[in-house]
């Protein structure tokens, strides 16, 4: 169905920020490598919700908003959703999950935060892909949450090599510290696939955070350097972290 954007009035004003500054995310978006800030817990304001009420696919299967300085990233797709990197106008970042209609299995982020649960007009009965005739169709539902930096064990994903190139050293020094942190939370990934149901190498990140810990994470003791998308290492605690996994 066709759907029209409608904007935020001008009276709808963001929270101000939190005194505590959110961890600070490297992304890629139409090739250039962008920086955000996580957005903390009790910033998810009414301003939030009514701009993801605007959201809606374009021709492209692109999260867009009507609300300006908004944009999304998409992260991946799963047998029950979609999830999206998104973006708003003063730089702070969540996921928004974007649920598939009648295959939705009550996957999770387990040790994290949502904040809220929402029906998006324009995502309602809308095809993940209009040209096919099998895939999601999208029930409307989506599920705003904070945004676990990291990735896969299975792999960086949609990302296959940092945005900027590094120099040989750098690239080097990144894949010898990502097969070391591999091998320090292998024990931690059994006991996972143990306790949660359908856990595997996809759905299971080795989060990244920032020395500060504005969010107090547990984590491993020692940091490890890590390459991201801005060709550079950084030093950062790291934990593993189950994104969409559901209890035995």
């Amino acid at each position: 169905m066709a759907v029209r954007a409608v904007s935020v009035g001008h009276w709808l004003k963001a929270s101000s920020a939190s005194k505590v500054r959110g961890a600070s995310i490297y992304y890629s978006l139409g090739g250039q490598v962008l920086e955000a800030t996580k957005l903390n817990l009790g910033e998810f304001d009414q301003w939030h919700r009514q701009a993801v009420m605007t959201a809606r696919l374009n021709e492209k299967r692109e999260l867009v908003f009507g609300v300006p300085g908004w944009k999304s990233v998409w992260m991946g797709a799963g047998e029950e959703k979609a999830v999206f990197l998104v973006i708003d106008s003063h730089n702070r970042a969540f996921a928004l999950e974007v649920l598939a209609k009648a295959s939705y299995l009550e996957g999770r982020l387990t040790e994290g935060h949502y904040f809220d649960d929402m029906v998006v007009p324009g995502l309602i009965n809308t095809r993940w892909d209009s040209s096919s005739l099998f895939g999601h169709i999208f029930s409307g539902e989506v599920k705003a949450r904070e945004f676990i930096y990291g990735d896969t064990l299975a792999g960086p994903g949609l990302k296959a090599q940092p945005a900027r190139p590094a120099n040989f050293f750098k690239r080097a020094v990144g894949r010898f510290c990502k097969g070391w942190r591999r091998s320090v939370v292998a024990l931690r990934y059994e006991k996972l696939r143990n306790t949660y149901k359908d856990a595997h190498e996809a759905n299971v990140v080795v989060e990244l955070l920032p020395l500060s810990n504005p969010e107090n994470k547990k984590h491993y003791f020692f940091p490890t350097l890590s390459l991201e998308d801005d060709g550079k290492l950084h030093l950062r605690y790291f934990r593993l972290t189950p994104i969409d996994v559901r209890l035995h």
